[in-house]
């Protein structure tokens, strides 16, 4: 068979491997893991609702946590190793709990020491954390106006995603990392 007479099918298979062949592979940026199993890479283009989706699923045992970590540098989806794959990460946001009562964290390292905040809303906060989210197995105690709803939290994600930080008017409560 020449190409002349070749079927539009394979004609259409030929272009494609034609065009894969000249497309770079896509650029990823963060790594996605949810409820501390499944593990995907994102590039640049996520938008909310690429984050709402999966906040919505969250039901605080079985789906309970989205961790997004800022990898040290953009690189190319051909190029994740398994080091790549599991290292912890210096700058991170996780949502815990379900999707209409969740805990945004962050972790950060200020003069290159780790650290870990709860977001809140502004305010005072006194006395121990006294509301309850489930975190899988476990739960974690924070103050009321550190609880939010998907939505809240795909903003907050959209936004580190974004700028490596949380949107203006919350405040971080330090706790131990």
């Amino acid at each position: 068979m020449t190409a002349q007479t070749a079927s539009p099918a394979r004609a259409a298979a030929t272009d494609l491997v034609a065009t894969r062949a000249t497309t770079r592979p896509m650029v990823t940026t963060h790594r996605v893991t949810y409820s501390d199993q499944l593990k995907v890479f994102i590039g640049p283009d996520e938008t909310v609702a690429n984050f709402l989706r999966p906040l919505c699923r969250l039901d605080g045992y079985h789906r309970y946590s989205v961790n997004m970590t800022r990898l040290p540098s953009p690189i190319p989806a051909t190029e994740i190793t398994a080091t790549i794959s599991s290292t912890h990460g210096d700058s991170a946001v996780q949502c815990t709990g379900s999707a209409d009562a969740l805990v945004i964290e962050i972790w950060t390292a200020v003069d290159g020491i780790p650290q870990h905040f709860i977001v809140g809303l502004p305010g005072i906060r006194t006395g121990e954390p006294t509301v309850c989210i489930p975190d899988g197995a476990d739960f974690l105690r924070v103050h009321a106006d550190e609880v939010f709803t998907a939505e809240d939290a795909a903003e907050v994600f959209a936004t580190y995603f974004r700028t490596g930080d949380i949107p203006p008017g919350f405040q971080l409560r330090e706790t131990p990392a």
